[in-house]
């Protein structure tokens, strides 16, 4: 497994801050690890820190530090002579495109919600994918079965875990997601809870 490769924690991924950390620490290279293997890691603290940043709700602001933290020093890392002597002339970009600062929006900021509910939004952004039922299972690791309930509305999607899994499996804004599936427990929709 790579450095930089996030690993499960007792069998699965970090859900807060502090496994994260914990994870962080035990990947670390070694003080004398080439550039390339401390940008791995730090590249992958990043969407870590970023994806707690979503589950962990109540540590949010600080795992966005962490995530900025991260981000920078892959800025740094990637400007030592080191990185550009090793990918500069195979003409690899020392900057990833997947770690950007993630979008702060304002509380008034929210944004306009389609009006249907959210299990119908699921099934319509599957079938815009041009996905099948299996297929979306498999991208966001949730079983066919949950999935088909969620979409006919025997079933909320209640966790923020299974939002933002379907949001990255879909292509879709997770605020979005999340406010819908908000939308549909303050209406009242029936089904049980995810």
């Amino acid at each position: 497994m790579g450095v930089g490769r996030v690993t499960p924690v007792d069998g699965r991924w970090p859900r807060t801050l502090s496994e994260a950390h914990d994870d962080s620490f035990a990947r670390m290279p070694d003080k004398g690890a080439p550039v390339s293997e401390w940008v791995a890691f730090r590249r992958a603290n990043a969407r870590m820190y970023q994806a707690v940043a979503d589950i962990d709700r109540g540590h949010h602001h600080e795992a966005l530090y962490w995530f900025d933290r991260e981000r920078r020093e892959v800025e740094e890392l990637t400007k030592k002579p080191e990185w550009k002597s090793d990918y500069g002339k195979e003409g690899v970009d020392p900057v990833d495109p997947r770690i950007v600062p993630a979008p702060r929006s304002r509380e008034t900021q929210v944004p306009s919600l389609p009006e249907v509910d959210f299990g119908r939004y699921i099934r319509a952004a599957r079938e815009r994918n041009s996905l099948s039922l299996t297929a979306l299972a498999a991208r966001s690791k949730i079983s066919k079965s949950s999935l088909q309930a969620i979409e006919v509305g025997t079933r909320r999607a209640r966790s923020l875990e299974v939002i933002a899994a379907l949001a990255d499996a879909l292509g879709e804004d997770r605020v979005v997601l999340a406010l819908l599936a908000l939308k549909d427990h303050a209406g009242g929709s029936s089904g049980s809870d995810d």
